[in-house]
């Protein structure tokens, strides 16, 4: 029972350890997204541009996530694969999605 106010702290700090890197600095904002995708600026997206631009957006979180200290990185992506907290990680610092 001594210990057990250690366990408080310890779970603070696991639930805040979700990436302060990424926390501090968005990748893009819905703006940001909307101009890249908009490659023959005619107002509109096609699914082509769309998968385009999110393609190129995934690339830049991975090469992100690989410059990240060790210990941060693995869990966010194994090899060229994201995990689960990586895409969400990716999907949240994107700014366009937010999830429950």
């Amino acid at each position: 029972m001594k210990n057990a106010w250690l366990a408080v702290p310890a779970m603070a700090l696991c639930m805040g350890f979700a990436s302060p890197a990424f926390a501090q600095e968005k990748i893009s904002n819905f703006e940001d997204f909307y101009k890249m995708a908009d490659t023959n600026k005619d107002g509109m997206v096609s699914r082509a541009e769309f998968v385009d631009a999110a393609g190129k957006s995934y690339d830049a979180m991975i090469a992100k996530m690989r410059q990240m200290p060790a210990d941060e990185s693995k869990m966010l992506m194994k090899g060229d694969l994201m995990t689960k907290r990586g895409v969400k990680t990716f999907l949240d610092t994107w700014d366009i999605y937010k999830g429950a």
